[in-house]
């Protein structure tokens, strides 16, 4: 099975702004989730994509449906795929 383009960046992003954004560690959202810390740090860190039930958790600890959260992964999707790239030198 073939890779959905930038994925793995999308989630991160909007993994690490969401969780920015509400001024939690790492730490604080894997108690808030019961996600293993180190887990959320290699999706972080474009190491693994979170399963279904991960962005349920998440979103529920955002306060965020798990739909929307979805949505906004989509989004940062477009927008990868959409920027321009950088020249080569």
């Amino acid at each position: 099975m073939e890779d959905y383009p930038k994925l793995t960046e999308a989630v991160a992003n909007v993994l690490t702004r969401l969780r920015e954004d509400a001024g939690l560690s790492k730490r604080k959202l894997a108690l808030l989730t019961t996600i293993d810390r180190v887990y959320l740090l290699q999706i972080e860190q474009k190491k693994y994509r979170p399963t279904l039930n991960a962005i349920f958790l998440l979103a529920q600890a955002f306060g965020i449906s798990p739909g929307y959260m979805v949505t906004l992964i989509d989004r940062e999707c477009q927008r990868l795929v959409n920027a321009p790239s950088a020249p080569e030198e």
